[in-house]
């Protein structure tokens, strides 16, 4: 065997253990207790699938290509194209089902295997009754239904990444947000992984072993993100699940529709309830949600979306926000001050400086220290 040959064996192999273990582990583990939890034990076990597809793809390279010493690359190809377009989807299907159950309906589902199905169909048909040239054109046509199909998945994942990051802010006056942080990198890892998998086929033996080493660590990275946020998903799954996607005056703002559905009188109202439960700072409360800042204000969480969303332009987390800060740069202002920064950010209701300084930042422009001296 040559060098390049025993690295490939090595990295196909480890590919393949790698990617089914870590499927079955991710089958196996159960999410903490919560009245949401089905909704993510469900898009958990769907990544799972994907992993464990990638795995079997990588199985049946190492059987065919080295054990059984069969050579035969428009199958190798074929398979190789059918696992990532079953993984593209089913990882995607599972990344909706986490962040956002309502929009996978039976219906998205059934396209999504349709999709699989003309693909792999298509692909039969290439390997099958085609030879010749027509089978490289089949498969160079196949390379780019996988891409486009990639693609399309990553607009999805990252239009229901927003989504879930809207209903974060519309629930939570803290940034909780930063427990999702992996997506993105997962997002890209993957998307990386797939556009350059159909690339690969065409290019010489050691850019395909690169592509495998870079697939390995993407599966030990997604693996860990999502274990990682499944031991967190009870801090997040009352604003993901919750019925925030029904309110009318974030359906009215997602289509466009800016009037104000609140009558004069029921405005003033709010505007009142608002003043005194601002003088009374009920702002500062530490991890509140919109439900618990409507219940003090002495309304329900659907009105105080609908006031926050109609009349302020707001989210409850960029209210809560600017209140914050504002009595902070009240008290960085004030004369004879001697709290610090740090006690300033937990006065104000801040469950740390960092989370403080980067809200400062975003909505003064500069940071807290810089603005205390230029005072």
């Amino acid at each position: 065997m040559n060098t390049d040959f025993d690295i490939e064996y090595a990295l196909v192999l480890t590919g393949w253990v790698v990617a089914i273990v870590l499927g079955i582990v991710m089958l196996v583990i159960d999410a903490p207790r919560s009245p949401h939890r089905s909704y993510y034990v469900k898009g958990k076990n769907t990544c799972a699938l994907s992993f464990l597809i990638f795995g079997g793809e990588m199985l049946f390279q190492w059987l065919i290509r080295f054990y059984l010493d069969v050579h035969d690359a428009v199958l190798s190809v074929s398979v190789y194209l059918f696992a990532f377009a079953a993984a593209t989807l089913m990882f995607a299907t599972g990344f909706c089902e986490m962040l956002a159950p309502r929009v996978m309906d039976r219906r998205q589902r059934r396209i999504a295997l349709l999709t699989l199905a003309v693909y792999m169909v298509f692909l039969l048909v290439n390997w099958l009754f085609v030879n010749g040239k027509l089978q490289v054109y089949g498969v160079l046509s196949a390379s780019a239904m996988l891409f486009l199909l990639s693609l399309i998945q990553l607009y999805k994942c990252v239009k229901i990444y927003r989504i879930a990051i809207n209903n974060l802010r519309t629930y939570y006056s803290d940034f909780v947000e930063d427990l999702m942080y992996w997506m993105p990198g997962v997002g890209v890892g993957i998307t990386l992984f797939l556009i350059s998998a159909p690339i690969t086929c065409f290019c010489s033996k050691i850019v395909g072993i690169y592509q495998l080493a870079l697939g390995i660590i993407m599966f030990i990275y997604t693996f860990v993100s999502i274990m990682n946020f499944s031991f967190r998903y009870s801090a997040v799954a009352p604003a993901l699940h919750h019925d925030v996607e029904t309110d009318d005056a974030v359906v009215d703002s997602r289509a466009g529709n800016h009037t104000t559905s609140l009558s004069a009188s029921l405005q003033e109202v709010m505007q009142d309830k608002e003043r005194r439960w601002r003088e009374n700072g009920g702002y500062r409360a530490s991890g509140l949600t919109i439900e618990q800042a409507a219940r003090d204000m002495g309304t329900n969480r659907s009105y105080l979306s609908r006031y926050l969303n109609e009349v302020k332009n707001v989210t409850f987390y960029e209210w809560v926000s600017l209140m914050r800060i504002q009595e902070a740069q009240q008290l960085m202002a004030a004369s004879g001050t001697s709290m610090t920064m740090e006690q300033i950010a937990a006065r104000v209701g801040f469950s740390s400086y960092s989370t403080f300084s980067s809200t400062f930042k975003k909505i003064v422009g500069i940071s807290p220290n810089r603005w205390r001296n230029s005072q």
